[in-house]
């Protein structure tokens, strides 16, 4: 289960997200880092998804699913995550979170560790919320156990 980063800025919910998705050893501090080898605009000027490329760059597989494919998150046993983002009009702002089999955790002040997914969801869009028609669904690579790795190299006789 993802474990919460809260925000510490009104603008770094990426950061905290992300961290949240990749887990130990990725941190709120080397994601942070990390984040500033991305482009965070595109040439157009528009708000870049920096941390799709950096993702795959780390060894996470990542690609995007319709937005009714969060509702099978726990079918996968805790092998996939997901970024959701989401436009708040009100506030002229973006926003996004982490998701698990448990649902949503959320980086803003004072949000709760998880939150179930429909409850979430059926909150959000009573404050005026418009989700993502997609999310980015994200498989944890399998961590190589270095003792279980051998070499199968011949010795020659004689």
């Amino acid at each position: 289960m993802i474990t919460r980063i809260p925000q510490r800025t009104k603008d770094d919910c990426a950061i905290c997200a992300v961290a949240m998705v990749m887990g130990h050893p990725y941190s709120y501090e080397r994601v942070l880092q990390d984040s500033s080898k991305y482009p965070k605009t595109s040439p157009d000027g528009k708000f870049s998804s920096w941390w799709e490329t950096y993702l795959i760059d780390e060894g996470f597989e990542a690609c995007y699913c319709r937005f009714n494919g969060l509702y099978a998150l726990p079918d996968y046993g805790g092998n996939a995550v997901g970024l959701l983002g989401m436009d708040i009009p009100h506030l002229k702002a973006g926003h996004i979170v982490a998701v698990d089999e448990a649902g949503v955790v959320d980086p803003a002040d004072n949000a709760p560790d998880h939150i179930p997914l429909q409850q979430y969801v059926l909150n959000r869009l009573g404050d005026g919320v418009v989700f993502n028609d997609v999310w980015l669904a994200i498989k944890k690579p399998i961590p190589v156990d270095p003792g279980r790795l051998t070499t199968t190299a011949s010795t020659p006789t004689t």
